[in-house]
């Protein structure tokens, strides 16, 4: 099997057999400096199977045929299948095309059996506003009227509205997203940390933060936007230049195309196809065309500034972001310190940047921007560094589909056993206290593995993959023993009234706010209980409330812009 064919399947294989198996066949390259991977990809690269990843112009004909497949599945009532391949249909149509606008309408259809009825009425006037043909148009105009009537008569999954886990603390005058009292501090072992300056109460939101950088893997092209990453219970849209990307809204597609797809339009087939299971790693490459957008491409201005910059500390907490400036978030990104200079995939981030270079490279327009030796090399060396960098400011679990980058959030440290639970949703995220937080603790998170939910062999595996000791109490033994001895001599909490939690919890009748109001009661009424069983099983159900009740507060922001496209 020659290399390309390695890289094709390995593409589609976890990244841990990557390095292995990838140059079994260039045992030379391994430890090379990425230079070196250049210079081996650009003469017998790039390493892509032309023949899944070759550029896709826009076709009626195949518009038309992922819509009957569609159809099919939509008949068969496989609403989630059908949606994507109507997404499919929708950007394989030409512009302004009947293929285009009968996408469109084929979407409200199921967005109406659905009951999604703001989310059918915008798809509704997307079919109108691009040429819906008139012969077909009485049976679009008789759903619009049926989606209003069933909205007048209260049908509407807005008519009664989610709680809002709104921020209910003082706010920091510089980062009004974010509660006054917060700051960063180097601790020790930890470095850069986020550590109370007061105390907060459990069910106190403490941070509300949108990402500045987003990327999703191929496998979701037809269900996320491409760039805030929303998945597709809204409505996407396509760009009009390509059939590889959509969209959440005009803004977001404005938005995408100067940040970043400028420079994929056209060859996102072929970076697809490199980063087929791994959106952690395309997004290194995106934060460099993300910078170099704030920098007016200009690359030699960039350069000059990260090299005179490199990795020398950054405090995302001195931004003042009243008077927020994109470029100057970018610069504290750029000069945050990597923890270490040893990273578990070294070889592959240094092939990978290598063969995202080639084809970035062969761009018109980076070809026009990127001219000389020097910037080229900065270009790729800036591939390597983001990579390595974003896995260690990703907060929350290490997904392969999706992946956002926080610039104050990803001061947040990881525990087992946190204090906040970190509550995400495509771009979205918030800090909400789970249990009392002191003045002069630390603000921790998980990043994925709970001390509940994996045992300390697994735990501290998946660990591992992030290039951190944890040090949290959960993972300490000696620790963990005495605080479950200092709690098992303080007054147990009572049985009945785990007794009652535990059946409001079940009740299907009991409404988010009630679980959530008890549930908060219970935290700040027996702490004293932590790190005992019950008190922490209890925790993690407040935990799993808070998550879901953030989906479903995105979920309805979503359904009332909508409503308001409509």
């Amino acid at each position: 099997m020659d290399l390309l064919q390695q890289l094709h399947r390995l593409n589609r294989k976890p990244m841990s057999n990557y390095t292995v198996e990838c140059f079994n066949r260039a045992p030379h390259l391994q430890n090379a400096d990425v230079i070196a991977y250049r210079t081996y990809v650009l003469k017998n690269g790039p390493f892509i199977d032309e023949s899944v990843a070759a550029d896709l112009l826009k076709s009626n004909k195949k518009a038309s045929e992922v819509r009957l497949v569609g159809n099919r599945l939509f008949l068969a009532k496989d609403s989630k299948a059908a949606l994507e391949k109507y997404n499919e249909s929708i950007c394989w149509a030409e512009g302004n095309s009947e293929d285009l606008g009968i996408g469109y309408a084929n979407r409200s259809a199921i967005y109406y059996d659905m009951e999604e009825y703001e989310l059918s009425l915008h798809n509704i006037e997307l079919a109108k506003k691009h040429s819906y043909p008139q012969r077909l148009m009485p049976k679009l105009l008789a759903r619009e009227l049926n989606c209003k009537e069933k909205i007048t008569n209260g049908h509407s999954k807005r008519v009664q509205r989610c709680l809002k886990l709104a921020m209910n603390v003082e706010v920091n005058p510089k980062r009004p997203f974010m509660a006054a009292g917060i700051e960063q501090k180097e601790l020790p072992s930890y470095g850069r940390s986020m550590v109370a300056e007061r105390a907060f109460k459990a069910g106190d939101v403490i941070l509300q933060e949108q990402a500045i950088l987003t990327s999703i893997s191929p496998e979701l092209k037809f269900k996320n936007c491409n760039h805030c990453s929303v998945d597709n219970f809204h409505s996407l849209i396509p760009c009009p230049n390509c059939v590889s990307v959509m969209y959440c809204s005009v803004e977001c597609l404005e938005k995408g195309l100067k940040f970043s797809h400028r420079f994929e339009c056209g060859i996102a087939e072929k970076l697809h196809h490199i980063s087929y299971g791994s959106s952690r790693i395309f997004m290194g490459t995106r934060a460099f065309f993300y910078g170099l957008t704030l920098f007016n491409d200009d690359v030699q201005k960039m350069m000059e500034y990260c090299k005179a910059n490199d990795r020398t500390g950054a405090d995302p907490f001195t931004l003042d972001y009243t008077d927020y400036d994109p470029l100057e978030e970018f610069k504290i990104f750029h000069k945050a310190k990597l923890p270490t200079n040893k990273f578990l995939y070294e070889d592959s981030f240094r092939f990978y940047a290598a063969v995202y270079y080639s084809i970035y490279i062969k761009h018109p327009l980076v070809r026009s921007i990127v001219t000389t030796r020097a910037q080229k090399d900065f270009m790729l060396h800036s591939f390597l560094d983001y990579m390595r960098i974003i896995g260690f400011l990703i907060i929350g679990p290490r997904q392969n589909f999706t992946n956002q980058l926080y610039s104050i959030a990803s001061v947040c440290n990881h525990s087992c056993d946190p204090n906040t639970a970190a509550a995400t949703y495509f771009g979205q995220l918030k800090f909400i206290a789970i249990r009392p937080i002191s003045k002069g603790d630390q603000i921790l998170v998980s990043y994925g593995p709970l001390a509940r939910e994996y045992s300390d062999n697994e735990r501290r595996q998946a660990i591992k993959m992030y290039h951190f000791n944890c040090l949290c109490d959960a993972c300490n033994v000696v620790q963990l023993r005495c605080k479950l001895s200092a709690a098992k001599k303080l007054p147990p909490i009572p049985y009945k009234h785990l007794i009652t939690v535990q059946k409001l919890i079940e009740d299907p009748n009991t409404n988010d706010a009630g679980k959530l109001n008890m549930l908060q009661q219970f935290a700040e009424r027996y702490v004293y209980a932590h790190p005992r069983n019950d008190y922490v099983v209890l925790l993690d159900i407040y935990r799993e409330l808070l998550l879901t009740m953030f989906t479903k507060e995105v979920q309805d922001q979503l359904r009332a812009k909508a409503n308001q496209l409509a």
